[in-house]
Order: structure tokens, then sequence, then C-alpha cells
């Protein structure tokens, strides 16, 4: 079975699929990725063939500022963001910027199924035009149906343009959805997807070679690790003044804290360090969240679920896309805290931490959805579902 994977040009949407990956590699099936030029290395560095499909998240905003000149994105209040984004950003420019690439992978590599996170919606389009089935993995919260029809609206043309007539799930839902976040974590239902949703643990991604644990964390001192990150594009991470709340609040704090500040970076872009206080560009979290006691992040889903499955509170600090409703989720499900950056300073940082490592309540949150996550269905589970799919397909 040949299988392309296809991802929007962004860490936190490619590397949770590639546990998948591996398992379906290991399968015994051919599997290929295509995402922007700019992750086309990560890819192989992770033991796949990749091909360039679509733009880098750069190029996506000229394009939208181009479509939208009065740059209305910048003045929308946390509730607007995530349904103004996905049908605009990511239907109307990134879907047909990524769907031509697609067409001609079909053509040239002939995949007998496409697997894609679930903000990139150029791969149904593809499929069904091809023939084959598409299979999503969602990134966190699955879309309300509200702004799913608005997706739905925005990508319809180019279904129509191929004869096909629009889904209207934007072809999330058109074979297997597999969700990743534990389901009392998960707040979206849809009575059209209910059938083909199946649960996947969420797996931190493993490191590619070379990539390792800094040594100081081997011989560090018997104290509590804090973890923090913006995420690794930066997009979600040039705000320097979050990165010195949380350098400068935990001085003097019995903690020591790691700050992972993205790819490229040099740490001397954030000030000077306390003496508890490391900078790194990136550390893989399968090998850092086990060491940790606490982590602080921008709310990106993947950082979420792989400190959940190691039990570990957040604080989050959220700075756009679905970032604030993820905060919401950490509040409502009593697994950490959420500071919204007009409230984020060195005393808010502190008194949240702190809250985090000496309140019970939130650890004990952070393990119940511990053991929630070990109980779902792991990867090689899923390859078989694929393979079910596959043969299917096959056959008619």
């Amino acid at each position: 079975m040949r299988v392309l994977i296809a991802s929007v040009s962004a860490y936190g949407h490619l590397q949770p699929l590639l546990p998948l990956a591996k398992a379906l590699a290991d399968a015994g099936h051919e599997v290929a990725i295509a995402t922007g030029s700019d992750l086309r290395s990560r890819a192989e560095a992770a033991g796949f063939p990749a091909f360039d499909a679509g733009i880098t998240p750069g190029v996506a905003f000229e394009l939208l500022a181009e479509r939208y000149p009065d740059q209305e994105y910048n003045r929308l209040n946390p509730a607007e963001i995530l349904s103004w984004y996905l049908p605009h950003l990511f239907g109307e420019v990134l879907t047909p910027a990524m769907l031509g690439d697609l067409e001609s992978l079909m053509q040239s590599w002939k995949p007998d199924i496409i697997l894609h996170e679930t903000w990139e919606f150029a791969s149904p389009i593809a499929a069904a035009s091809a023939g084959i089935p598409s299979i999503c993995q969602t990134l966190g919260l699955r879309m309300d149906d509200r702004i799913l029809d608005s997706v739905a609206t925005a990508v319809a043309p180019l279904w129509e343009q191929r004869g096909l007539k629009p889904d209207s799930t934007a072809g999330l839902y058109r074979s297997l959805c597999l969700d990743t976040t534990p389901p009392s974590f998960q707040h979206y239902e849809s009575a059209q997807s209910r059938t083909v949703i199946h649960p996947l643990r969420p797996i931190a991604e493993p490191p590619v070679p070379g990539e390792l644990l800094p040594q100081w964390i081997k011989q560090r001192r018997n104290a509590p690790l804090v973890y923090m990150t913006l995420g690794t594009n930066s997009g979600t991470n040039s705000d320097v003044s979050m990165f010195r709340s949380v350098i400068d609040g935990l001085e003097g704090v019995d903690i020591d804290v790691l700050i992972t500040i993205g790819y490229g970076k040099h740490p001397a872009t954030v000030g000077p360090l306390t003496s508890n206080a490391h900078v790194e560009s990136y550390v893989p979290q399968s090998l850092l969240l086990p060491h940790c006691s606490a982590v602080i992040c921008h709310g990106g889903p993947g950082t979420i679920l792989n400190s959940l499955a190691q039990g570990l509170p957040l604080l989050i600090l959220p700075q756009g896309a679905d970032q604030y409703v993820m905060g919401d989720r950490v509040l409502e499900a009593g697994v950490g805290l959420h500071l919204v950056p007009v409230d984020v300073n060195p005393a808010s940082v502190q008194k949240s931490v702190l809250a985090l490592l000496e309140e019970p309540s939130y650890r004990a949150g952070a393990h119940r959805l511990k053991r929630e996550i070990a109980a779902m269905p792991g990867p090689e589970e899923a390859v078989h579902l694929i393979e079910e799919i596959a043969t299917a397909s096959n056959s008619h």
C-alpha cells in the first residue's frame, strides 16, 4: 500500500503525523510526505521521502494580505480568530496552493490512500478526483459545525471545478477521522462525522537522528524542571516579552526553567538569563517531557497533548490560531491555567507556575488525562483501519 501524507507547512501540523507514518512504514507500507519546501528536510530527516507541496506560511500571509488589503485579520478578538482564519487562510489561500501539487503527485507517485491533518483541505479534493480514500488526523479540537460549514463553503468551488459535488464537511469525514484528542477533552461533536471517528493515542514525535537532550539536563540539580515553548514556527514564538516574563518571574524560585525558542533563533535574542534559566533552539518533546514537572506553552495542541500524556499540568499563554480555545479547555478540564497576553507579566507567571507545582488538583487532573490517553488505541491499530479502507477501495 502506498500512503501519501499531506501537511500544511508548519511543524505543529507535520510532526503529530510522524508516529503514524512510522507505524505504517514499520508495517511494510510505502510512505511519502507532501509538505512545504521549508519542511521537506524535516520529513526527510525523519526517514521519509518527501515532496514539495503547497506554500510556506510567509507566502501564505502575503497572499492573504493581497486578498484582504485592509488586514482585518489583525483586528480580530480572540473569539473570532479560529472562525476567520480557517476558511480564509486555510481554505481560500492554502488549499488551492496545495491542490495542484497533490494532483500532480496523484499522477506521478500514484498513492492508494491520502492521510492528512484536519487543517489541510486539498487532500480530500485530490483524493476524490483520483478515486481513492482520504483519511484525516485531528490537530487538537475538532471543528464545530459552524466553522466546518464556513470552510466547506470556502473550498466548494475547488470541488466544483473538478466536476465533484462539494463535500459538506470539506472532505474531512469522507472515510475515516483519527482523533488524537482524548474524549473528555474533546468537546466538539458533529452528527455528520460521528460514525467515522476513531480514537488515536497522541504520541510525541520521536527525535530525528542527531537530536539529543542537552547535557546539562542529565547532570542538573534535584529541582522541578519547567519547560516553556511558544511553538517552533516564528508566527507564535516572536514575542520576546513572553519569554522575559517567564525568565524574570521565575528568578529566585527553586526550579529550573528550559525555554525553547524555535529553529534558527539564537538564545541571545531573549536577553540575559537568570541562574535557573536555560535556552535552546529546539529539544524533542519525546525526550524532554519525562524530565519535567510542568509546562508553559502557547496552547499548540501537540504540546498540550504530549504534556497531558505525561501527566503534566499546563500554563497556557495563547498567541493566536486555536490557542485561546485550547487554553479554555485546559482551564475547564482542571489540568492547568490560562493567561491571555495582556495578563502576562513576571508576577502572574510566578503565581501561576507555583500553583501548578503546589496545588495537587492540577496534577491530579493531568494524571486523569494521562490515564485516558494511555487507554486510547495506538498507531498500530490505526494502521489496520487504514489497511481495511484501502482494501475495500481496491475491491470496488
